[in-house]
């Protein structure tokens, strides 16, 4: 598959390593809630429930939520939500407590101990995400030696805001941990992700579906495979192997 030695594994974070991503969504849609309740005096569940916030981050959400209101609105009554207020105030604190309640994939932590100690690999973290929803379950979980801070790379904290799929993110983790794009693998769940690494010029890349809701996951696959992805997997202990075969050099 690759020519390229591989030297380091770029870990998407949410819905790869950690079910994050759906307590995530459940503290948006309670935070955008609580907002209409108080704005409109409705909760506007429809308008919630229509909002695509898979891999998308929180200011993303917001002007979507921002932007359906006002479609349903005369010109002269435009609403501009404060979504860094909400954001900081809303999110952010109802986020740490619950995000601790997140399971991790099964078998990371045999997977992280094969590729770092077996196939002396380097592993990072390549997340739209803040740190706020990374470091706390490293921490709980004691993969934060395995994962150290200087390894976390947050789209929305190191490059401006420039999410995934702008390539930004992962440009940025290849020159800190000194290689080439080319000689990394990514990891990731989402279309967007996917679409980065491509991007990025990842040399490997491997969609995972392990976390995903089954009755979408048949459909992630294809939409992973058409985004980019050389192969997808649906548990991570598969991880190793399947590096090691992409990596293969032709026979």
């Amino acid at each position: 598959m690759t020519t390229t030695q591989l030297k380091e594994v770029f870990f998407d974070w949410d819905g790869t390593i950690a079910h994050t991503e759906a307590v995530s969504i459940a503290v948006t849609r309670r935070v955008l809630s609580n907002y209409a309740n108080e704005a409109f005096g409705k909760p506007m569940t429809d308008v919630i429930d229509g909002l695509d916030m898979r891999g998308k981050d929180f200011g993303q959400i917001g002007k979507q939520f921002q932007d359906v209101i006002n479609a349903g609105l005369p010109k002269d009554a435009q609403i501009t939500i404060d979504i860094e207020d909400l954001r900081i105030n809303k999110l952010r604190p109802e986020t740490r407590v619950a995000i601790l309640n997140a399971h991790l994939a099964p078998g990371i932590g045999e997977t992280l101990a094969e590729l770092q100690d077996d196939m002396k690999l380097g592993v990072a973290i390549v997340s739209n995400s803040p740190r706020l929803r990374i470091q706390p379950l490293l921490d709980k979980h004691g993969y934060n030696e395995r994962i150290p801070a200087p390894r976390l790379f947050s789209a929305f904290e190191d490059v401006a805001g420039k999410l995934k799929e702008d390539p930004a993110i992962y440009l940025l983790a290849a020159q800190k941990t000194g290689i080439a794009p080319a000689e990394a693998a990514a990891v990731e769940d989402s279309v967007t992700g996917m679409k980065a690494a491509v991007s990025a010029g990842i040399g490997l890349r491997v969609g995972f579906t392990g976390l995903a809701d089954p009755a979408e996951a048949a459909a992630l696959k294809q939409a992973l495979l058409d985004a980019g992805a050389h192969t997808v997997i649906d548990n991570m202990r598969d991880l190793p192997k399947t590096l090691k075969h992409l990596s293969a050099p032709a026979p």
